[in-house]
Formats: C-alpha cells, sequence, structure tokens
C-alpha cells in the first residue's frame, strides 16, 4: 500500500548512498509488553519520538493503536507476547534490513542516477489479530511508503507472512523511489500503477513467491472485470476515499462508509500489475527501469485508453 501520514524533513539526492535506518524494536516492544496496559501508549510514543507536544503524530498513533490494525496497546492482552516473540523469532528486522539494502543495491545497478530520499527511517509495528479484514483479507500485514522518507509496516505473524516481511518492505521501498520521480500528481491512475510498479519490482527482487497474495484470486474473468472497470474510473474522483473502492476493493471502501465499485479485495493491485506487465513486455524494460516512467506513457504503452 502506498498511502502514508507526511514526514516531518525529507531531503532527496541522486547519489548512489542511500541510509535506511530499520528502528529494530523488539527489545522495546518487548519491554513494553510488561508494563501495565493504562502505560503503554505513552510508551509507545516515547520509542517512536513523540512527545505529548507533537500532537498530530501523537493523534495518528492513537488512531492507529486505537481504531486501525496496530495492536491495541491499551488492552492487557496474552496473544501479544507470543505474537512479538514470533516476529523475533522470523528476524523480522533484519529480513528487512538485508531485504532493503539489497533492494537498493539492485536499483542502483540498474538505473543509476534515481532521484530518492537520502534517508528512509523504517518502523514496523504488531497488528491487531481481531480485525478479520486485517487478518483474513489482507494475511496479517501490509506497509505504507509513498511519502518518501518513511516506510511504515504492520503485521500479525502467520505462517504466510513471517517469511515476507522483508519483501513487503521491498515494496514500500518502490512506492518511496517513485514518488520523487514523477511529475504528475496523484490520482487513481498514479496509485494503481504504483502498486503494479511494486508489486513487480518486488517481484524481481525477491522472486515469484515474495508476494501477490493479496489478489491471489483475482484472475480470469474477475480480473478482466476488475481491469475494465477500474481503467474506466481513471480520470475520476479527486480523494483517496473517492479511489478507495477501485485499488482495495468493496470491503475495505465499505468500512471507510465509502459506495463499492464492484471490485474484489485489493482488486487494483491485480489491475495495476497486469498494466504493468504489459508495458514491461513491450518497452522490454525492468520495473527497476519503469520506476521513473510517466504514467501515461505506461498506460499507453500496455494498451490503456484513457480519458482526455
Amino acid at each position: 500500500m502506498c498511502w502514508h501520514h507526511e514526514s516531518k524533513t525529507l531531503v532527496l539526492t541522486t547519489d548512489d548512498q542511500i541510509e535506511i535506518d530499520v528502528r529494530d524494536d523488539a527489545a522495546a516492544m518487548t519491554r513494553l509488553l510488561t508494563l501495565p496496559a493504562s502505560a503503554r501508549m505513552d510508551a509507545l510514543a516515547a520509542m517512536r519520538g513523540i512527545s505529548a507536544f507533537d500532537e498530530q503524530p501523537l493523534k495518528l498513533l492513537k488512531q492507529i493503536h486505537e481504531e486501525g490494525d496496530g495492536f491495541r496497546v491499551g488492552v492487557d492482552d496474552p496473544r501479544y507476547p507470543d505474537a512479538l516473540k514470533r516476529l523475533i523469532e522470523a528476524d523480522a528486522w533484519g529480513q528487512l534490513r538485508r531485504e532493503l539494502a539489497r533492494a537498493w543495491e539492485y536499483q542502483r545497478s540498474v538505473l543509476p542516477g534515481i532521484r530518492h530520499p537520502e534517508k528512509i527511517k523504517v518502523e514496523l509495528t504488531l497488528g491487531n489479530p481481531d480485525d478479520p479484514i486485517f487478518i483474513e483479507r489482507t494475511l496479517g500485514y501490509y506497509g505504507m511508503g509513498a511519502t518518501p522518507g518513511s516506510i511504515w509496516m504492520v503485521a500479525w505473524p502467520s505462517d504466510y507472512n513471517v517469511t515476507r516481511i522483508g519483501a513487503c518492505g521491498v515494496h514500500e521501498l518502490a512506492h518511496n523511489l517513485r514518488t520523487p520521480n514523477v511529475d504528475t500528481g496523484f490520482n487513481l491512475a498514479e496509485w494503481v500503477v504504483h502498486e503494479g510498479l511494486a508489486e513487480m519490482f518486488t517481484v524481481e527482487v525477491c522472486g515469484p513467491e515474495s508476494t501477490g497474495a493479496w489478489y491471489a484470486g483475482v484472475t480470469g474473468p474477475a480480473l478482466d472485470d476488475a481491469f475494465d472497470k477500474v481503467t474506466s474510473a481513471f480520470g475520476t474522483g479527486s480523494s483517496f476515499p473517492e479511489w478507495t473502492s477501485y485499488v482495495l476493493g468493496d470491503v475495505v471502501a465499505e468500512r471507510m462508509g465509502r459506495r463499492p465499485a464492484g471490485i474484489p479485495h485489493m482488486g487494483g493491485y491485480a489491475v495495476g500489475r497486469r498494466i504493468v506487465e504489459r508495458y514491461l513486455a513491450k518497452t522490454g524494460l525492468k520495473a527497476a527501469q519503469a520506476i521513473v516512467r510517466p504514467t501515461d506513457e505506461i498506460l499507453a504503452g500496455a494498451g490503456v485508453e484513457t480519458k482526455t
């Protein structure tokens, strides 16, 4: 996923160095879960470098852990320490460090001189096991990374996702790299292309089994139908809520109080991947090269007609 809150500072560069700061919060999280439930939000805010005077970041942190997909900080849940232990045993933070470093080495070898953040801060937090959409439909993990300089991830460990935390980070890195290199404003077509490029970039770096399960069922006639509906909506709407059903699907849209568009869960990812695969096949480029290409060019190369 690519939408995200804005980071405080951002420096862009074109050199071949990038600082990827994966915050290894395993030990701090372990200590946090030994505190009384009433003291945990303040401790979590301190872990994130958020003071009581940082109203917006504090509000967002509370929203994530009171209403969103983050674990419920104020609840003394015996499942949390075991889940955290499983992430630690899977070396989730190490996965992120290794895979993100490998992805950057690949990117700069394929396309030197790409604009990129000088530093990317990466945070991984424990998810909420009681949300069926998050656990069953989104497979208990995802990230947000369209704002350059920041990658935020959430995971509730499962047999599937514990080996793919690093690959999820690579998907988000692709968003961090595309955003500074395209001039068009964000819209539905750009979001769909973003996701398709991020998925294909992850496949190039981590292999074909590293990603794609979120939308694995969107194939055949279901994909054809979603493709027609999503691409027909290009050029419409003006905000993320209006585009959500076309990218994340009807279930998420309905939860947000938006009108469904007849799109299966994460159907926009499948559409984006088809678009990018067609463009790459036509041009012979790799996703790491196409990551800087304009959306209009990618759509035209994929044979997608857009509204003028």
